[in-house]
Parts: C-alpha cells; structure tokens; sequence
C-alpha cells in the first residue's frame, strides 16, 4: 500500500534570508509522500521569486499561492483549503526540520491511533546548526499531561505536529495575528482524549528581530489579547477543568497591554476601544482572576496598579 500523502503549509512573509533552508529540510524528508503548499502572504522581498524557482525546480512535489497580505492565520487557512493531503503539517518559513520530521511524528500518530502527534520544539540562536536525533522514541500522550504543558507556554505553534485533515473542518481561524496558533491550538486540543508524541526535537525555531510577538504597541500587537481572551472563552466552555490556566494567560496579555496602553502619550480614537475593552475584560472577571491560584501576585499587583491609572 502506498504511503499517503502529506502536506505540509508553509506561510511566507519577507523570508528571503531563509527560505532556501526550510524548503531544503522540507524536500530532504525521508518520508516517501509530500506535498509542500508555499503561501506568500503578499511578501514586498524577493521571497515570491524564491518560492517560484523552487516550483520550477519541483513542479511535482511544491505549490505556491500567492495572495494580499493578510497575515499568518489566514495564509494557512488558505493553505489547508488548497493542500491536497490526507494529514497536514505546518512549518514556519524562517525554521527548518530534521529529516525524519515527517515520517517520525506520522509513526507516532499511527502507533497511538490519535488525530494528533507532537514532537518538541529546539530554541536556538541565529545561525546555530543543531544536531538532530537519530533515534527515535514515541509515546502516547494522555489529555491531561497535554493540557498541563499547553497552559505552561508549551505546542503553541502549529509546527511541530501532525494533524489528520478533517480536525480543521469547523476550526475557527481569528484574524488577529497574535497568539492566533494558541487559539486554534486549543481548539484543536479540546476533543482529543489523547495524542502521540515523539521525544525527541524535530523541529528548529529560531528567533529573529522584528518577531511580531516581540514587537512594541500598535493595533496589530494588540490581537494578542483578544486571541488569549477568545482561547479563555472556548476553554471555558468545552474544557471547563482548564479555565483557571486559560485565564491566567488572558489575564497576563491583559496586564502587559493595558500597561502598554497606559504608557503611550495622549491615545488616539483607534486605540481607545481596546483600552476600554481590557478594562472592562479585567472589571468583568476582577475576582476570579485575583483568586486565580495560576496567575502570579506580583502581577495582579501590576494589573491594580495598571487599572488605576486613567489619562
């Protein structure tokens, strides 16, 4: 029986510096049966002509849809829609895989009979070139193990995972760029019993200036809050033991936004309803979140202080 196929999505914005490297560890796969989707997200660099050249050179093996630039969440949406795989997986354009990415975390996701599979993720610095594994040990990875390291900043990304097509059928996917990969992540979550899960780290992350998650207040940034609000919402409502971690991150982005709300000059009328909107998020769940044995007290102390200040 052949293998079957699958597709792996790729968002590309600006990437020009690095997309030779992750399409190269994406061609070097030792997994007989992929199908890469290029998304350029209305990229102003030479990173269209990059994605080009490489549907040119593998015309059997690469696709690439280009389209206006409307950010990450809804270039994967668009990439799911055109992927024609029976299992999906992501990589961001500025990191790049082991070889065995690919057929490890498939053989993790058949040997637990799952819907998902996960592997580890490698921090590393700019131009580092890690070691990857060679030996391979999966698992199965209960719910409550999976929920406990999601709520403590761990399998954010789509990367680093499989996923059998049909769970992203009724995905919400936000508009808002931050955090968005937490948000549909935990919806993703909710419904599974149990996932597999690979040891070892077969994807490199690598951290570059001008990350959106590291950049200063602007209307943009601000989707942070409202995708940590919405992920405290759905897990509230579909996985209700959960709620207390999902708020305490709701509350973290609150905190660090409204603060930097309070410390811009005189704000403008675009930025006033989302002032109001934290504020009254924070007033709305005041208690709950004081009581909130996940959310650390000298940043509850933050917060009053932050909730006092008024221009």
């Amino acid at each position: 029986m052949s293998a079957p196929t699958i597709s792996i999505i790729v968002p590309v914005y600006n990437a020009e510096k690095y997309l030779d490297r992750c399409i190269g560890s994406l061609l070097n796969q030792d997994y007989p049966s992929t199908e890469i989707v290029l998304v350029n997200d209305g990229s102003t660099d030479g990173s269209r002509a990059i994605c080009q050249s490489f549907v040119d050179k593998f015309p059997e093996k690469i696709r690439l849809i280009n389209q206006q630039n409307t950010g990450a969440s809804i270039a994967r949406k668009n990439g799911i829609d055109a992927a024609s795989g029976q299992y999906l997986m992501f990589a961001d354009s500025d990191d790049f895989v082991s070889q065995q990415y690919v057929s490890a975390l498939y053989e993790a996701l058949i040997k637990s009979n799952a819907e998902i599979a996960l592997c580890p993720v490698k921090r590393i610095a700019i131009g580092e070139a890690p070691d990857f594994a060679t030996r391979i040990t999966t698992r199965t990875m209960q719910s409550d193990e999976l929920f406990r390291r999601f709520f403590k900043y761990e399998f954010w990304g789509y990367y680093a995972s499989i996923y059998k097509r049909h769970l992203f059928e009724n995905v919400d996917f936000p508009d808002a760029t931050i955090y968005e990969d937490y948000y549909v992540r935990a919806q993703l979550f909710a419904n599974q019993s149990f996932v597999g899960y690979v040891e070892e780290p077969l994807y490199c992350y690598e951290q570059h200036p001008g990350s959106l998650s590291k950049q200063p207040l602007s209307l943009r940034a601000l989707g942070e809050f409202d995708n940590a609000k919405a992920t405290w919402e759905f897990i509230t409502n579909h996985a209700p033991a959960y709620s207390n971690q999902a708020l305490a991150i709701a509350s973290e982005a609150a905190t660090k936004w409204l603060n930097a709300l309070n410390s811009k000059g005189a704000l403008s009328e675009e930025y006033k309803p989302y002032s109001e909107n934290i504020r009254n998020f924070i007033k709305r769940n005041f208690s709950a979140i004081m009581l909130n044995p996940y959310f650390l007290w000298k940043v509850k102390i933050v917060m009053a202080v932050a909730m006092l200040h008024r221009k």
